[in-house]
C-alpha cells in the first residue's frame, strides 16, 4: 500500500488559561527537550510573565516581529541551545519564528495571542524584507497551543480578520475548480475537502459570539485545518486565490494604503463574488455572515480603497504569482 507522507502536529490543545501549563503539556504528549526557548514581543511577556514564568525556559528572546531583519540575531540565538522554541505572538511574531526555526532546523510550537490568520500552522512565512512583504517556505510547527483567555483579550480587528481569511477559502476552491476546467490544473481532493470544512462552521455565528468558547474553538480549528489543507497540498492553493492576490498587491505596490491582511482578503472576496463569479445565492451568503459578524463595518473603517479601485488592482495582482484564478477569464 502506497500514502501520501505528511508532517502532522504532536501536540494541539485548546484551553483556558492553558500557557502556565505548557511543560505539563508536552510531558502530557511525552514531549521532551533538553531546554525550551520563548520568543515574543516585550509587551505581551509583561502582559503574560505571571503564568509564562510557571513554565521553565532557557533563553527568553524579544522580538518585534514580522522584519526578516531580526532574523540573523534570533537564529545566532537558538543555535546555542538543543531546545525547542516556543513562538508567543501574532502573525509577526510567529513568521519570525517559523523562518528562524526552520533555518536552524529546530523544532517549534506556535502559541498564538490572536487569530487573525492561518499562520498558526502553516509552511509559510510573511516577513518585511526591504521594506516589501515576501513569502518564504518554512517547516510547520510540531505543535499549536491556544490559550482562549489570551485571545479573548486580542483586538476585534484581528479577531473578524481571522474569520475573513478563513472564509475566503470558499474562493480560493472556486478559483482552484475554475483552473482545474481550464487549464487541467490537479486537484488533491482531501485538501480541498479540509479547506472547505474549515470554512463552514463560520457561517453559524453572529458578532455576540466573537468572544465565546465555541466561537473561538472552531475558528482555532478551522484556521489548524485550514493549514493543514496547505501541508497536504503541498501548496497555499486551497487557501489562497483571486482575493489573497489582491491583498498582497496592495502590500506590495501600495503599502501606504494596506492593512490587516485579513480584512483586506475578505474586503476582495466579497466584491469578487458579486462582480466576477456571478453567483448571487453564494454572494448573499458571504454578505450576510459578514454583516452579521462585523466586518463589513470594519471594511468601512480600515479598508482605503473603494469597490471601483478593485478592477485597477487586478493587473498588479496577476503579477504577483502565476496561479490561474478568475481574473484570467476577464478580457
Amino acid at each position: 500500500m502506497y500514502y501520501n507522507e505528511f508532517k502532522s502536529p504532536a501536540i494541539v490543545k485548546t484551553g483556558r488559561g492553558i500557557i502556565g501549563q505548557i511543560d505539563a503539556l508536552l510531558k502530557t504528549r511525552h514531549l521532551y527537550f533538553p531546554e525550551k526557548i520563548l520568543v515574543t514581543q516585550k509587551y505581551l511577556y509583561d502582559m503574560y510573565n505571571d503564568e509564562l514564568d510557571e513554565n521553565s525556559f532557557a533563553e527568553k528572546i524579544f522580538v518585534q516581529g514580522g522584519i526578516i531583519d531580526e532574523s540573523e540575531e534570533v537564529i545566532s540565538r537558538i543555535k546555542n541551545f538543543d531546545a525547542v522554541v516556543l513562538a508567543f505572538g501574532g502573525g509577526s511574531v510567529l513568521d519570525i519564528v517559523k523562518y528562524c526555526a526552520s533555518k536552524c532546523d529546530a523544532p517549534y510550537i506556535t502559541v498564538p495571542s490572536t487569530l487573525s490568520n492561518d499562520a498558526v500552522y502553516s509552511c509559510v512565512a510573511r516577513l518585511t524584507s526591504d521594506g516589501k512583504k515576501r513569502s518564504y517556505g518554512v517547516q510547520p510547527p510540531i505543535g499549536i497551543i491556544v490559550d482562549l483567555n489570551v485571545v479573548r483579550k486580542s483586538p476585534e480587528n484581528l479577531i473578524l480578520a481571522g474569520v475573513a481569511d478563513l472564509v475566503s477559502n470558499l474562493s480560493a476552491l472556486e478559483d482552484w475548480k475554475l483552473s482545474h476546467k481550464n487549464t487541467g490544473e490537479k486537484i488533491n481532493e482531501l485538501a480541498f475537502l479540509l479547506a472547505k470544512e474549515a470554512a463552514l462552521p463560520m457561517f453559524q455565528y453572529d458578532h455576540d459570539d466573537i468572544l465565546s468558547d465555541d466561537f473561538l474553538f472552531d475558528l482555532t480549528n478551522g484556521l489548524i485545518t485550514s493549514g493543514l489543507s496547505m501541508i497536504i497540498a503541498g501548496t497555499t492553493r486551497p487557501n489562497s486565490g483571486a482575493e489573497h492576490l489582491i491583498s498582497h498587491a496592495i502590500d506590495e505596490y501600495f503599502p501606504d494604503k494596506s492593512t490587516i491582511h485579513g480584512i483586506q482578503v475578505g474586503w476582495a472576496h466579497l466584491i469578487i463574488e458579486r462582480k466576477y463569479r456571478h453567483n448571487p445565492k453564494q454572494y448573499d451568503v458571504l454578505k450576510d455572515l459578514y454583516e452579521r459578524i462585523g466586518l463589513v463595518k470594519i471594511f468601512d473603517e480600515l479598508i482605503s480603497w473603494r469597490e471601483d479601485d478593485l478592477e485597477m488592482l487586478i493587473p498588479y495582482a496577476k503579477k504577483i504569482r502565476n496561479r490561474y484564478t478568475i481574473f484570467n477569464t476577464i478580457p
